[in-house]
């Protein structure tokens, strides 16, 4: 595998990894399955996972952020490990749809950051979720720009107006039920 792509595939695996611990850090605490302050990410009382993932910030509609995180990050990963399976065509239209998707996500990350820095205490591994989406964009321009050039981009055209429109409803939910 080319480096670009193996940095591509180590920064979704560890993105899914994270959330994945972040998602089912969420829902014990909330179920009372774990105590809160307890993680081995609760540090203090100011640099706290627990206290993070319990904020109203920390949901958009009632989902939890680390759950929408695991749910993109993981059909991206599964979606590209098929890809290098299937041929230079599928890796090339895969490479496509990730930049697109991770670029988007990228400006998210941003606006999750500016939100973190607001609230009154600090979770040790959301930022790392920002920052291996900045890697796997990055990851994913490069190993995009290694490929042969020519193919499709009809198909991406119909990927980047859902991923604009689906952006647009959930900044606009986000705004509508955060109260900001």
């Amino acid at each position: 595998m080319p480096r670009p792509a193996a940095w591509l595939t180590t920064a979704l695996a560890l993105a899914c990894a994270n959330t994945a611990y972040l998602s089912w850090r969420y829902l014990a605490v909330r179920h009372g399955w774990a105590d809160p302050g307890t993680g081995w990410c609760s540090w203090t009382t100011h640099v706290d996972c627990d206290r993070v993932l319990q904020a109203k910030e920390a949901r958009v509609l009632w989902v939890p952020n680390a759950l929408l995180g695991l749910a993109f990050f993981a059909p991206c990963l599964g979606g590209w490990l098929h890809a290098c399976r299937s041929g230079e065509a599928a890796r090339a239209f895969a490479l496509d749809v990730l930049t697109v998707l991770l670029g988007f996500a990228s400006v998210l990350a941003l606006g999750f950051l500016v939100l973190m820095a607001q609230l009154d205490a600090l979770c040790p591994l959301c930022p790392w979720n920002h920052l291996l989406t900045w890697v796997a964009f990055g990851a994913a321009l490069r190993a995009r720009s290694r490929l042969p050039q020519g193919t499709s981009r009809r198909a991406l055209r119909g990927t980047i107006a859902a991923c604009a429109a689906l952006g647009l409803a959930i900044l606009a939910a986000w705004a509508l039920f955060s109260g900001r």
